[in-house]
């Protein structure tokens, strides 16, 4: 069984972990390693008493750029499975990052009454991909107009296809 990591405590005393092998938190971690001084500072001043919690934090500074972008008609766009993820991801070629002061997390409260990071990402918050457990009314149409910035993110080539799978 995974071992869970307490990555930070809240404000009302509930601990805060992840399992640091094989989820989306633990692949953006490994590559973002800064993140988890940054959920500490961002979760130790809130009171958590939810069932799940989604943050969009502004921290006030630049922490890091956002790989989430805008796209057009005349932007090259993709979809492909990523490593580790059974969903088709659409992905924007031949965009830049932009700085960012957003940090989204992703919480869901676990029998004991603490939390599991779910996700981190650095930028704003975005609905669930289609066809994810937690998809919206909104992430067909979201996903239609924005795309993660292709920066060789680990995909299984055999699912990269221009049409949409969702």
């Amino acid at each position: 069984m995974a071992k869970q990591h307490i990555i930070a405590t809240s404000a009302n005393g509930k601990d805060v972990y992840a399992y640091l092998i094989q989820t989306p938190a633990a692949a953006q971690i490994s590559r973002q390693p800064h993140l988890v001084t940054l959920i500490k500072e961002v979760v130790g001043q809130l009171n958590l008493t939810t069932l799940q919690i989604s943050i969009e934090q502004d921290m006030g500074r630049t922490i890091g750029y956002g790989e989430l972008s805008e796209t057009t008609d005349k932007d090259t766009v993709f979809y492909a499975k990523q490593a580790k993820s059974g969903l088709y991801t659409r992905f924007v070629k031949n965009k830049k990052s932009k700085p960012t002061s957003f940090l989204s997390i992703v919480l869901l409260k676990d029998e004991t009454d603490n939390y599991e990071l779910k996700d981190v990402w650095i930028g704003k918050a975005f609905p669930p991909l289609p066809g994810h457990e937690s998809e919206t009314d909104q992430s067909k149409s979201y996903w239609e107009g924005h795309a993660i910035i292709y920066n060789g993110q680990p995909i299984l080539a055999s699912t990269q296809t221009k049409d949409c799978p969702y």
